[in-house]
């Protein structure tokens, strides 16, 4: 998207209605595919950018066969009929699980002409989804030896109680133990799980039990690292419309930039803190890491940017990324040696 300024400046002769341009054949040359229709909504002309993209081997083609098996054509063609019978030019967005698209029509009122841009930004759309379950696939193998290593714990009481079932005979007395801890085992599995999975899809759901389920992976990472977790999650009734894994997949790089900062401290703490405004659920994350200075934080939302010699600079923008995609904010505060807090608000589902 980085030449989009550049390439509307190139057309905007054509979108202010200026037949000379139009007829010197300029248009032609601009990289967008742009599509000329007649006032029968027949395919008049084409620019260079078209070849390749479209199988043009026929002339005079009606625009919905010349869109055929190209993504979203019916919708290009009501956009095409809607334009022409309000004499407008209007613009619209498409976008799947695959595809991302930005159909501009422009409806030239002089002699009834209609141009067709299309701009496809699913390159970008699919680079922008493997970054992400990349950065996803990182937070799972960080946590993957804590989950591990917190599975042991039920597990060893699953065996201690069998063996005194089996010396006893008396597996009665212990049942009820036993699958408690399995369902505990189960319960740290799927909300393991819940973080790996690659789904698309928004769900609406309460804040407070995706919060909850965290502390089932949040915990035994800190565990691990000698951190004190602690956290207060505030009651709601209320849902918000979320990709579970997404969010938690946040919670996770937040967790690990944390741990990462604490370098010798002997005093390790992280604390998850939630509370409800009248149209948002807030989280808080915070942590007595050595800080970032102010410098840093204003760079800290671009991609690539990183101070960690290891560090792609994907975590932080990826996040920020996926919270804004959720119509949430993300606001970063610190201070040098006292440590960093992350706020983040969510939309409650209406």
């Amino acid at each position: 998207m980085t030449n989009s300024k550049e390439k509307e400046e190139a057309i905007r002769p054509i979108l202010d209605g200026d037949n000379k341009t139009q007829d010197e054949g300029l248009w032609k040359e601009i990289e967008i595919p742009i599509v000329k229709l007649n006032e029968h909504n027949i395919v008049e002309d084409v620019n260079d950018a078209c070849y390749g993209k479209f199988s043009i081997n026929e002339s005079q083609l009606p625009i919905h066969q010349f869109l055929k098996d190209y993504p979203f054509q019916e919708k290009i063609c009501n956009l095409v009929y809607q334009a022409r019978q309000e004499r407008r030019s209007l613009e619209q967005i498409f976008e799947d699980e695959h595809f991302l698209l930005k159909c501009k029509v422009v409806h030239m009122n002089r002699n009834d002409v209609v141009f067709i841009f299309l701009y496809d930004y699913s390159l970008q759309k699919q680079y922008e989804q493997l970054q992400a379950f990349h950065e996803q696939m990182k937070a799972v193998s960080h946590v993957s030896a804590s989950v591990a290593h917190e599975l042991r714990n039920p597990l060893s009481v699953i065996i201690g109680f069998l063996q005194l079932a089996k010396l006893t005979d008396k597996f009665s007395l212990y049942y009820d133990t036993i699958l408690s801890e399995l369902n505990r085992m189960n319960s740290i599995i799927e909300n393991f799980l819940s973080v790996s999975r690659k789904k698309t899809e928004r769900e609406t759901q309460s804040p407070e039990e995706i919060m909850k389920s965290l502390v089932e992976i949040i915990n035994p990472e800190c565990l691990l690292h000698n951190v004190t977790f602690t956290y207060q999650f505030s009651k709601t009734e209320k849902k918000v419309n979320v990709n579970e894994a997404n969010i938690k997949q946040v919670m996770l790089n937040l967790l690990r930039n944390s741990i990462e900062a604490y370098g010798d401290s002997e005093e390790k703490r992280f604390h998850m803190e939630s509370w409800c405004t009248a149209n948002e659920y807030v989280i808080q994350v915070e942590d007595n890491g050595i800080g970032i200075p102010s410098d840093v934080i204003d760079q800290l939302g671009e991609p690539f940017f990183t101070t960690k010699k290891q560090g792609t600079g994907v975590g932080i923008p990826l996040c920020k990324k996926i919270i804004e995609e959720h119509d949430g904010t993300f606001f970063i505060e610190s201070k040098v040696n006292k440590g960093t807090k992350i706020t983040i608000t969510l939309p409650f589902h209406s």
